[in-house]
């Protein structure tokens, strides 16, 4: 990038944060905020984070700021974290010096979108980010410690984006380990009529009554013909898409006992399925058929492998909340780290790598489960 000349006549450097640099930026932060400071200890940390662009500004060995960009994995999403400009270099262009160097780097990595959070009543940070490029697209109520709500921003950085993800999708978080399915299913619903409930007492009933009993260890996932009924249950219609026959989970257990029981727990869905008209349709599906279904007005939860983002191979079920013509977005409802508010809404997968995504399993099982309004 082109370098930045202050009045001063010297040209303004950036450069990887080193660890060395720590107590320096720490001094920095502590000047900055007052609260909500990012602590020595995760500085450090990012530092050698592979998931981190982690930079600084500096003239002639002077520390002007830094920013801190965290890159989500198997998404094309990043998140400018925090940024910090000492007062004395205000008013510079610095801010806007590193968050473009912070673009720079994201697009080397592969990476199309940058969000961020600001103070609502931080006019003269909405502005600069404004100006920048970023648009205004949710928020979150009482985001900072003084209970402040934070305004939330995207920027798209190479080309425009078709769609704008809707503020108004629900999401919810699951409160247990293995109830993504009913998380997922409830923000589906929940985007088709208000009255749905989204609270922990409904998560679990839902759980227990789409869950296939085993999984590969833990507590039983959900299965698709599970979830479908019981959204016929809540008042809705369902349909589901599978690319292999039935017993889709079997194979993935070793127990003999196990696999017999998932086997007869999904027979059961089958028929449950035959007697309240849930369709199941066995085809390979792809984008266009999302595409097509979204338009029609109806929700979709998808079950997806979690290779991509943690390397676990996990199934692992998520809403999707809206495709434009280079990404599928979806709500995850399993943050992978709450303290730091890690993005989880609207994240825009590019289409190729969605369909890597959504094949779980050796037998690359592909399914979804499509609600609809009864009415």
């Amino acid at each position: 990038m082109e370098a930045l000349i202050l009045p001063a006549g010297s040209e303004i450097e950036t450069r990887e944060v080193a660890a060395a640099d720590v107590a320096r930026l720490w001094a920095l932060e502590q000047r900055c905020f007052v609260a909500d400071r990012l602590s020595q200890r995760r500085m450090r940390f990012y530092v050698n984070a592979a998931h981190a662009e982690f930079i600084l500004a500096e003239q002639d060995g002077e520390l002007l700021g830094y920013a801190l960009l965290l890159l989500r994995r198997g998404t094309q999403l990043t998140r400018l974290y925090s940024i910090a400009v000492a007062p004395e270099a205000r008013g510079k262009g610095i801010a806007q010096y590193l968050i473009d160097e912070l673009q720079r780097r994201a697009l080397e990595r592969g990476k199309r979108f940058m969000r961020l959070e600001v103070a609502e009543d931080n006019d003269a940070a909405i502005r600069l980010y404004q100006r920048l490029g970023f648009s205004q697209f949710g928020i979150y109520p009482g985001y900072y410690a003084n209970n402040a709500n934070a305004l939330r921003m995207q920027k798209v950085l190479s080309h425009p984006a078709t769609y704008a993800p809707a503020n108004a999708y629900p999401w919810y978080r699951q409160t247990t380990e293995f109830t993504c399915g009913p998380a997922a299913l409830m923000m589906a619903m929940r985007a088709l009529s208000a009255n749905v409930d989204m609270s922990q007492t409904e998560e679990l009933r839902l759980w227990r009554r789409a869950t296939t009993i085993f999984m590969t260890s833990g507590h039983g996932g959900c299965h698709p013909l599970g979830l479908a009924l019981a959204a016929v249950d809540e008042g809705f219609t369902a349909s589901v898409w599978l690319n292999r026959q039935l017993p889709l989970f079997s194979d993935g257990v070793r127990s003999t006992h196990k696999k017999h029981i998932i086997e007869v727990v999904e027979a059961d869905f089958a028929e449950q399925a035959e007697q309240k008209a849930v369709a199941i349709e066995y085809r390979e599906w792809r984008i266009d058929d999302l595409v097509a279904t979204l338009a029609s007005g109806h929700t979709v939860v998808c079950l997806i492998s979690t290779y991509q983002f943690d390397k676990r191979k996990a199934p692992h079920w998520v809403t999707i909340t809206g495709i434009d013509e280079r990404c599928v977005y979806i709500h995850d409802p399993d943050p992978e780290n709450v303290d730091e508010h890690v993005e989880c809404q609207h994240i825009p997968i590019a289409k190729d790598d969605f369909l890597r995504l959504a094949s779980y399993g050796k037998r690359k099982i592909r399914t979804a489960v499509v609600i609809a309004s009864s009415l």
